[in-house]
């Protein structure tokens, strides 16, 4: 019987000690590692995103294109009774803050002072969104035009007139209006300039329209035996009496046209 030779297999040798075959491939990642490296460099991202950002990011930008030099340098602040009040002193008018919150002033047109208010108009958090001046004009210059007289001296107004209007309440007085919004801030100048200064000096104009109405046969009386305006008294500047704060006017009391 003849012995069939056979080679013993060599024991595989340390991958330190073998000699490599091939180029070596390169060691591939898990998925699981991938997903950590993406979170990582975006977290990075992010961060950095954050330190560079100019502002808060709690509004979303604008995509507007800025013409340039069309900036102004402008100071707001958040509106209050208190700011309010010190802007006020700052023009020589008195002002004190009722059991609503809102400010009790004397306004002048020209020389006739006007008892009214500044109401601040609020959203549902608080917010100050308006700061709306009113003021009854007192009978003292509406003189014996009638409740149809004035309703007509208010169209005629405010069809020429922007900012304040005017309009004759329930009681049959004439009152006045300005808005001035405050939802994003307060500017001190804006306040001063188109607030205050204009509802004076609109509040000076009707007064001077009114005595040309008066003097030049615009007077709308009534009969001997009517007396329309007896309870007008109760919402105007009368004497000692205080006037009633004014609310929205009615649709068909004089607000427009």
């Amino acid at each position: 019987m003849t012995a069939v030779p056979f080679r013993l297999r060599r024991a595989p040798g340390s991958r330190e000690n073998s000699t490599p075959t091939g180029p070596l491939d390169r060691p591939r990642l898990a998925h699981g590692d991938l997903i950590l490296r993406s979170a990582i460099l975006a977290a990075g991202l992010t961060a950095l995103l954050l330190a560079l950002a100019p502002g808060p990011l709690c509004d979303p930008a604008m995509a507007f294109e800025v013409p340039k030099d069309s900036k102004l340098d402008s100071t707001l602040y958040k509106p209050s009774a208190e700011l309010v009040r010190s802007l006020l002193r700052d023009e020589h008018i008195r002002s004190k803050i009722d059991q609503e919150g809102d400010l009790e002033v004397t306004f002048h047109g020209h020389d006739v002072p006007m008892d009214g208010w500044i109401v601040f108009d609020k959203m549902d958090d608080g917010s100050i969104w308006n700061l709306r001046f009113t003021a009854p004009v007192p009978s003292s210059e509406t003189g014996d035009i009638d409740r149809n007289g004035l309703l007509r001296f208010a169209n005629n107004w405010n069809r020429d007139e922007i900012a304040v209007k005017l309009y004759v309440d329930e009681d049959g007085v004439l009152q006045t209006e300005h808005d001035l919004p405050t939802q994003y801030g307060l500017n001190p100048q804006e306040f001063l300039e188109n607030g205050i200064r204009l509802y004076e000096n609109a509040l000076g104009r009707v007064v001077d329209a009114l005595a040309e109405a008066r003097g030049g046969g615009g007077n709308q009386s009534s009969g001997p035996d009517e007396n329309p305006d007896s309870n007008s008294s109760t919402g105007g500047a009368n004497g000692n009496q205080q006037p009633q704060k004014s609310t929205a006017p009615p649709d068909d009391e004089g607000s427009g046209i």
